[in-house]
């Protein structure tokens, strides 16, 4: 009986002197207030330290780390601590850590502190500087890498054919800078970067790709028609569907498709530069080359708003965007209402509405090279009151002619206007007392001309 008292009394003594100790360590943790054996910070021990202990420890520790970041088998790149102006956790924040330690559990991290092992802070104090350096990283090893690319399609050869998306390998920097942070606070001197690809956007399954590719062939259902100058011009569905193209996850169009397509509309239904086959007064039939009168398809802004009546896929039917003169919605080109200049009869017309209104000789340009008359259907694209016309003579002196009316026609300084200096007119007077270039008209006649000529009318000069 007195043995197992004695036992007994040897046990309680055994577990009250661990308990002491047990007690006693948790107390020491939180008196001393240091980190549990081995307890590790970004790869660091400082298991034992105090907060500023582990302070100067991690300063000098991570001073000059060496990370390699791997993609497989292959070394993207090598940097140190110091090109991320890495900043260790200052000795309040490494307190708060200490703070944080459930004292009762020491006896744990007398075999391991893996499982407490704590987070060096570099994502708030670093990670403006470490995503610098993962964009300048990533860029420069993308030179030399396959970007993704995202699903497509297009009209070709009447169907629509779909592109699937590609993974590439070129890397994001955002998730590059997200591991490189990751590695420093784990204290990892090897970066795995082979999950930072840069991904498709768009694929096949993505619901922005499905709803473009059944826009595009709701667009291609409507009617585009254009109403041209008399005509009428349904843009075929199969061209329609060959300017929409997927790009960037946004349905869109190829303008300069667009653009050469409305060229040749221009080229077959506009009147400028085109010669023209004109009934005369005198001479019959003639063919009377091209001068400024004439029109065409405003191709540079009718590009996106063609572009913009596609994309809406509601259809259309309206007329072009047009420049220069002389056009009109029934066909006609000339018309009825013109100025006709007969330069072998030397002398002029104007109809209106098909009847002559004025009929007077005129003297136009000596046959030289320098001051001819030149052919052309150009066009009256302005009226002036009393104006003084300015040049120079072939001696080189300069001249101010006054006249009353002024009318240009072409692009050179070429009009038509009164001229008091000249004794005749009609004939061949024109070859020896011709003028620098403009239809000479007499004074008595050209008030009658002015009165029943408007901006835009054409003038045939042949």
């Amino acid at each position: 009986m007195k043995k197992k008292k004695g036992l007994v009394i040897g046990l309680v003594t055994a577990v009250v002197a661990v308990g002491a100790i047990y007690v006693g360590q948790a107390i020491h943790y939180s008196s001393a207030q240091v980190f549990f054996k081995d307890t590790e910070i970004a790869g660091v021990n400082v298991g034992g330290n105090t907060a500023s202990q582990a302070a100067a420890k991690l300063k000098t520790a991570l001073k000059n780390q060496q990370y390699t970041l791997k993609d497989g088998s292959q070394t993207v790149s090598t940097i140190k601590t110091k090109q991320v102006d890495l900043k260790v956790t200052s000795t309040a924040a490494l307190k708060q850590l200490i703070g944080k330690q459930n004292i009762w559990s020491w006896p744990a991290h007398v075999t391991t502190a893996t499982a407490d092992s704590l987070e060096l802070n570099a994502s708030d104090e670093n990670q403006e500087s470490v995503q610098a350096l993962a964009k300048s990283i990533a860029t420069k090893a993308n030179k030399t890498r396959t970007a993704a690319k995202d699903a497509s399609f297009s009209y070709q050869d009447g169907s629509w054919v779909v592109t699937k998306e590609q993974k590439g390998n070129q890397l994001d920097a955002s998730k590059l800078a997200k591991t490189i942070t990751s590695a420093i606070e784990k204290g990892a001197n090897t970066v795995d970067v082979s999950g930072d690809y840069l991904q498709p956007k768009v694929t096949t399954t993505s619901t922005t790709f499905k709803t473009a590719k059944a826009k595009a062939q709701s667009i291609t259902q409507e009617t585009y028609r254009y109403k041209l100058s008399g005509h009428k011009i349904t843009i075929p569905s199969e061209t329609i569907a060959s300017w929409l193209t997927f790009k960037n996850g946004k349905l869109t169009t190829d303008n300069a498709a667009i653009k050469t397509y409305l060229t040749k509309l221009s080229s077959k239904y506009g009147t400028i530069n085109k010669t023209r086959t004109f009934k005369s007064t005198k001479r019959g039939t003639v063919k009377v080359k091209a001068g400024l009168y004439g029109w065409s398809i405003k191709v540079k802004s009718e590009t996106p708003a063609l572009s913009k009546d596609v994309l809406a896929g509601k259809g259309m039917d309206r007329t072009p965007a047009i420049q220069g003169s002389g056009y009109h919605s029934d066909g006609t080109d000339i018309g009825k209402s013109y100025v006709e200049v007969d330069k072998v009869n030397q002398h002029m017309w104007v109809y209106k509405n098909g009847k002559v209104v004025v009929s007077t000789d005129v003297v136009t340009g000596l046959p030289t090279t320098a001051h001819h008359t030149p052919t052309g259907v150009w066009v009256i694209w302005s009226k002036q009151r009393n104006a003084t016309l300015r040049g120079q003579n072939d001696n080189g002196s300069s001249y101010a002619s006054p006249v009353k009316y002024w009318m240009p026609i072409d692009d050179t300084g070429v009009g038509i206007h009164d001229s008091s200096w000249q004794p005749q007119y009609g004939g061949t007077w024109y070859k020896t007392h011709g003028s620098h270039g403009c239809v000479n008209t007499p004074p008595s006649k050209i008030a009658a001309v002015f009165a029943n000529v408007k901006v835009g009318t054409p003038v045939i000069v042949f």
